[in-house]
């Protein structure tokens, strides 16, 4: 267990010294801007954390490097100041796309509409609430329609051109970016009732509503990213500044937009839970896979019971010493800024 009161100093300021002096260096050494800022911004958080608990400087450091790069992860910094300070967890609940295209729509889901009252039971317990939705244009790439029309042309790497797709079928559109694309009916088309959230999931007074998949060449399972890495939605800036530590996902589909929205707030550095009754998925198989490469992932399943007491836990040490184990997947930089993304490798 990661304790941080080992690395506490009678003498802050000859760490804030020693830290501003490693940062200087590293600038100097950057290659690029981005790096320069990112850099800058990264020390701004450590002289921050320095002043105030006047944690160890190179145990700071280290936990914002790998092999020697500046890596700036905002999560593990807040992390770390949480734990310095005593402060308790933040939680906050991620509800993907229950909306009435995937429950009585065109991309029904079996037993969608189960997790509807399960998920309107949390929503009190918590402070922070996201509502993830579909929110297509009328020309998505994801729609079988449109790339059986050939509207979006498919790569020479495809081994079904779109002339001759079926639905369901994958291919290899041309986007930009290029990727795999799973051919759907139409479904969630911006300002539709299918695009609606379901009218039983209630209205929560702390909710924020997070579109996605609003660009036409791309598809977007993930509440953070598109399925290309190229565009990301404001999710994780907000968990940020409400200094969000721990995410609870549920939703609709547990192989799709559950999945993807869970590792990428696991690969972000939030400790990820996932409410098994709260989830269904599209096809029992896919959403075997996708429970599994969760798990690798480091996300947990839990069941809804557990919730209550989940949400009262406060010590962060714990979040800490797993985010230092897990810390080589974090390529993270201030998204703020809107600087480079690089994605990490599985």
């Amino acid at each position: 267990m990661f304790d941080l009161s080992a690395f506490r100093t009678e003498n802050p300021s000859l760490t804030l010294s020693l830290v501003s002096k490693c940062f200087d260096d590293l600038c100097c050494h950057s290659q690029t801007d981005n790096q320069t800022t990112s850099m800058y911004v990264a020390r701004s958080v450590a002289q921050d954390v320095l002043n105030k608990h006047g944690v160890r400087a190179e145990k700071l450091l280290d936990a914002c490097t790998v092999n020697g790069d500046v890596l700036y992860s905002p999560t593990l910094v807040a992390l770390l100041q949480a734990a310095a300070s005593g402060e308790k967890k933040v939680f906050a609940l991620i509800i993907v796309d229950v909306q009435n295209d995937f429950i009585t729509g065109s991309l029904a889901v079996s037993e969608g509409e189960m997790v509807v009252p399960v998920i309107n039971e949390m929503g009190p317990h918590f402070t922070h609430i996201y509502k993830t939705a579909d929110w297509h244009p009328t020309d998505h790439i994801s729609f079988h329609s449109n790339v059986k029309k050939c509207i979006h042309a498919t790569s020479a790497r495809s081994n079904v051109k779109g002339a001759d797709s079926e639905m369901f079928q994958t291919v290899v559109v041309c986007g930009p970016p290029e990727l795999k694309q799973t051919l759907w009916p139409d479904h969630c088309i911006q300002g539709s009732f299918g695009a609606e959230f379901h009218k039983d999931l209630k209205t929560f007074p702390n909710e924020v509503r997070v579109n996605k998949g609003m660009k036409t060449t791309v598809d977007s399972y993930s509440g953070f990213w598109d399925n290309g890495d190229t565009s990301h939605t404001p999710l994780y800036n907000m968990l940020l500044n409400n200094g969000v530590t721990d995410v609870v996902v549920c939703g609709i589909a547990t192989d799709f937009c559950v999945g993807f929205t869970a590792l990428d707030a696991a690969r972000h550095g939030f400790r990820t839970v996932v409410v098994n009754e709260a989830i269904r998925g599209v096809m029992p198989d896919t959403s075997a896979g996708m429970v599994a490469r969760c798990k690798a992932a480091g996300v947990e399943f839990v069941s809804s019971a557990s919730i209550p007491d989940l949400v009262k836990e406060k010590d962060v040490s714990g979040a800490v010493d797993r985010i230092f184990k897990v810390k080589k997947h974090f390529t993270v930089v201030d998204i703020n800024a809107n600087q480079q993304y690089t994605p990490p490798v599985n």
